[in-house]
């Protein structure tokens, strides 16, 4: 098949790579096959369809006399990328339909597209059908809906809108190059609008842009940071000297932060991931940090330790990330309920090997992006019951909810992603 430059086309194959063929958006987003002047609406129409792939699937589903063959799966998701402009995108409907007709050429499938013209223009001119699932209703798998029901008895549908908006492009300033306050005027002078986040460093944008469009993000004034993310360097509250150890620090901005808040550390940042650590260390060059402090090696394994000990330790714990959801939506399609326990064991095994590095009287702060109990309060419950010297230092905070060990903060609209902290002393 020659190569595919119809936008539409290279959405739908992007899309049937992550609904049956199990493979994250992430990866494919920097589309070689499109034109830049292209990139823009192939992320839209990619992520959109993702985010919202329960509602258009089953209005498709509906719309459908004939279930379509396994091997036309590609003709699904091309509908599903027709219709998500219908309903979710101010494109006029005719060029929609139009742009997704002569699609289904560049899929390979020209037999569909007078199917494909009759089921968009139906679409068109009928409006919405009503979701017959609660999946579709609410856009999310029924193990997540149900799991998100048992773990927020009060919260769990606004957390379920909250993950289908859009998340704003939230900074970081870097106190030590400039304050948050000289940042916003400087924001201002340029036509950006922007506002003060919830985290103290925090600097969010009314309207997103690429990162190297950002004022300052070059020179290392700023980085993109989620507000929630933002806390753990509050939180954990290392001292002058202290020797400090973030065990999974990829992408490396909790990293860089202790960094600019506090003064006179000994910082590691590990990572088990070469290429990962590689980027790590560009961005420490970026905002003028030693990349020396990045070094490889598995936190739950004690290959990579020197024998000193940790006055403090970061653990962001490999986790579900159902509290990034919109950042992230084709979580909803890849992970399944079944994938919780797995996470549980990866974090307590990163918790006991971790907790051989701590120094009596040390704190270790664990952090997920998650919100489901399994990856937070029950990690933490296990954790306690089997370790005698670990004892739970109570967070006060007037963000988030308290849960039984720990602070959740909830994905909300406009505002951070959904976080989990709970804090632990080696008495």
């Amino acid at each position: 098949m020659p190569p595919i430059r119809n936008v539409r086309a290279r959405a739908a194959v992007l899309l049937h790579r992550v609904v049956f063929g199990g493979r994250s958006l992430d990866a494919f987003l920097t589309d070689t096959q499109v034109a830049e002047r292209d990139r823009p609406l192939l992320q839209e129409l990619a992520i959109g369809s993702v985010r919202h792939y329960y509602s258009l699937a089953g209005e498709v589903d509906a719309r459908l006399h004939t279930p379509l063959k396994p091997r036309d799966a590609i003709v699904f998701c091309l509908l599903v990328i027709g219709l998500y402009q219908l309903r979710h995108t101010r494109i006029p409907s005719y060029a929609a339909v139009s742009e997704t007709v002569a699609a289904t050429r560049q899929v390979g499938r020209p037999w569909a597209r007078a199917l494909t013209n009759q089921i968009l223009r139906s679409a068109a001119d009928q409006g919405p059908i009503a979701p017959i699932t609660e999946q579709a209703r609410l856009d999310h798998p029924d193990w997540l809906i149900e799991q998100m029901r048992l773990d927020h008895p009060h919260d769990w549908e606004h957390m379920l809108r909250a993950s289908l908006s859009r998340a704003p492009l939230a900074l970081r300033v870097n106190q030590r190059r400039i304050d948050r306050g000289t940042y916003l005027d400087r924001l201002a002078t340029t036509g950006v609008s922007a506002h003060s986040g919830s985290a103290p460093d925090a600097v969010v944008l009314e309207e997103p842009m690429g990162a190297s469009q950002v004022p300052g993000y070059a020179e290392g004034l700023v980085s993109i940071q989620d507000e929630g993310a933002q806390w753990a360097a509050e939180l954990l509250a290392p001292q002058p000297r202290d020797r400090v150890l973030d065990a999974c620090a990829a992408p490396g901005g909790k990293a860089l932060h202790l960094l600019d808040r506090c003064d006179g550390i000994e910082l590691v940042a590990l990572d088990q991931d070469q290429a990962r650590c590689e980027q790590m260390r560009t961005e420490c060059r970026r905002v003028g940090a030693d990349p020396r402090i990045v070094i490889q090696g598995d936190a739950g394994a004690l290959t990579w330790w020197d024998g000193k000990p940790f006055q403090r330790i970061l653990l962001d714990a490999p986790c579900s990330g159902t509290g990034t959801l919109r950042r992230h939506p084709d979580i909803k399609l890849l992970k399944e309920a079944s994938d919780l326990p797995r996470y549980h064991a990866i974090q307590s095994r990163l918790l006991a090997g971790l907790w051989r590095v701590l120094q009596t009287g040390g704190q270790l702060l664990y952090c997920t992006c998650s919100v489901l109990a399994e990856e937070n309060d029950r990690v933490i419950d296990d954790f306690v019951m089997a370790t005698p010297d670990a004892m739970l230092i109570p967070i006060d905070a007037a963000w988030g909810i308290q849960t039984r060990h720990g602070r959740q903060l909830m994905p909300q609209v406009d505002g951070p992603d959904g976080f989990f902290y709970a804090r632990i002393e080696k008495r």
